[in-house]
């Protein structure tokens, strides 16, 4: 197996890319797609830039490499702390957004009363 870093990854995509660390033994240092198929086989919710994976690969039909199976070596905390603290923020916004909704509906609700 191969060792690499998670170039990106993204979850609502369902793909990403890893770069390895070395070769194949092709001489191939190309980057390796992977596919969320490969996270759920290994047990892995989802990856973040720059966290340390070993795969093994395969050449698919179009030449292009691909993972077929992964696993996870080393989380990139610093990764995860951003990605949590996104994750944070569109909750509080969507959580805001329905407030204001709510609160507008409320106003409209009575503005029958004055007419």
């Amino acid at each position: 197996m191969r060792q690499g870093k998670v170039k990106w990854y993204n979850g609502k995509k369902c793909f990403g890319f890893i770069t390895p660390d070395t070769p194949n033994e092709n001489g191939n240092t190309d980057d390796v797609f992977v596919h969320s198929s490969s996270l759920k086989d290994a047990g892995i919710r989802f990856l973040n830039e720059n966290d340390i994976v070993e795969f093994e690969e395969e050449v698919r039909t179009d030449g292009k490499l691909s993972v077929t199976t992964l696993k996870l070596i080393q989380r990139d905390e610093e990764s995860a702390r951003r990605f949590q603290e996104r994750r944070a923020e569109r909750r509080r916004a969507r959580e805001d957004r329905k407030q204001r909704e709510e609160k507008t509906e409320r106003r409209s609700g009575f503005a029958f009363w004055k007419k």
